[in-house]
């Protein structure tokens, strides 16, 4: 069975964890003004999350990817010595109780500007600070292994065997707690399904097949052939997944606002026999979620599985 998630923030209610500020604006304050105002969006994201997990559980959405922003400006200087798991420790505990105790699902997509296989040492070490923050984040929670952090492989289409060596070398520096949740996507521009699949299969880490990005970049594969190989990289892991449609045939690459249920019941017909959990990226985010939802039950097709716990 299926379960459908979306990302970040949700059109159909006011309150979202995605408050933040900007560096130029913490720099007008003195550092004790800095520290509150890093304080108070923290608290109104908290509260924000709180609100907006009841509602995906009240519409039954297990599946959930927390914006990035969650902790506003953790891993820029600014707010260096602003000890903010300290600070906001009760308010992990309590939301990761609420969170395991009702079997959700989170996930993250750390920044594109988080570049693993980069050949600069300090944008290796700035994406190696960004996911270690995310996986702080999960830590935090108590979340287990499943919340997963996102990453592309990234740059170097003109020397893509050295790239993905790169990949695989710097992936060694991680600290333990990002090696354990890292997971890569296959891309739209650069690396295909097959080479995403390989460099996990060769580093041990699992492998988003993002289909809208397959449809955009392939050498004439079909992923379905491929299918048992993406599936067995996540072990005893529930696999996740992306989709979208397109927004056009003249701007293919492009996120359409919801999901084309032609194009949804296609790419699920091949994932009856195991269990996924599939993340939409969608303009209109949750609402795409539902109507899609809406649109399988007028075709009679069940393919989520509403997995709330007490």
């Amino acid at each position: 069975m299926i379960r459908l998630g979306y990302a970040c923030i949700s059109v159909k209610t006011k309150n979202n964890p995605n408050k933040k500020t900007t560096v130029a604006q913490l720099n007008k304050l003195e550092p004790q003004a800095r520290l509150k105002k890093l304080r108070q969006i923290l608290q109104t994201n908290f509260f924000n999350l709180m609100d907006l997990l009841a509602y995906n559980v009240e519409n039954h959405i297990f599946l959930y990817r927390i914006p990035s922003e969650f902790v506003p400006l953790a891993t820029h200087t600014v707010a260096e010595n602003w000890d903010w798991a300290k600070e906001f420790a009760w308010d992990f505990q309590k939301a990761g109780e609420f969170i395991r105790r009702k079997g959700i699902r989170m996930t993250a997509h750390p920044g594109h500007f988080s570049i693993l296989n980069s050949e600069k040492p300090a944008i290796v070490q700035s994406a190696i600070t960004d996911f270690s923050y995310h996986a702080r984040v999960f830590d935090l929670l108590g979340l287990d292994d499943n919340s997963v952090l996102v990453t592309h492989i990234g740059g170097g289409i003109d020397d893509k065997a050295a790239a993905l060596d790169r990949f695989a070398t710097h992936f060694e520096q991680l600290p333990d707690s990002v090696k354990r949740r890292l997971v890569v996507e296959n891309d739209d521009t650069s690396f295909t399904m097959v080479e995403a699949l390989e460099l996990c299969e060769r580093i041990g880490i699992p492998m988003v097949l993002d289909i809208h990005h397959h449809h955009c970049l392939n050498n004439g594969e079909n992923w379905v052939d491929y299918l048992p190989r993406i599936i067995q990289t996540w072990g005893d892991r529930t696999p996740k997944m992306h989709m979208s449609s397109p927004k056009s045939e003249k701007d293919f690459r492009s996120h359409a606002d919801n999901i084309n249920p032609d194009e949804f019941v296609n790419f699920i017909s091949s994932l009856t026999q195991y269990n996924v959990d599939i993340i939409l990226e969608c303009k209109n985010k949750d609402d795409a979620l539902l109507t899609l939802r809406r649109e399988m039950k007028k075709r009679g097709v069940e393919a989520e599985a509403f997995a709330s716990k007490s």
